[in-house]
């Protein structure tokens, strides 16, 4: 479990936006770990853990595009049933609460990563 910074991108839902975004932070080798674009018109936040928050800051900035920053909590689980409610009844057992979540599963390493937005990143972090 590590905390981890994620930026929140405002970005216009339009073709090739996120292949924009993708590309030029491709440039400067900064590489996405957790991803989570919404389905929303207009503008939307992308949300992104990467894994060199400066240069990323700097390629945002560069496009001119307005983002903020969180710290949420970046988590391995056990690729299996049951293990990502066994965290999450941890935190709430703790009266932690989880604003949202995301995630991703490699087959074949039995692991997921999933990212948690939570009401206390600190004390989540203590927790698990």
């Amino acid at each position: 479990m590590t905390l981890t910074k994620q930026l929140s991108v405002m970005v216009e839902n339009k073709r090739g936006a996120l292949a924009e975004l993708c590309s030029k932070l491709a440039e400067k080798a900064v590489n996405i770990v957790g991803l989570m674009v919404p389905e929303q018109t207009g503008v939307a936040p992308i949300r992104l853990v990467v894994n060199n928050g400066e240069t990323a800051r700097k390629v945002l900035e560069a496009m001119g595009l307005k983002f903020t920053e969180e710290d949420v909590l970046a988590v391995q689980v056990s690729d299996r049933p049951g293990a990502l409610g066994k965290l999450t009844r941890k935190l709430a057992d703790h009266n932690l609460d989880v604003k949202y979540a995301y995630g991703s599963i490699e087959k074949g390493i039995g692991k997921a990563t999933v990212i948690l937005a939570v009401s206390n990143p600190e004390a989540a972090a203590k927790v698990l």
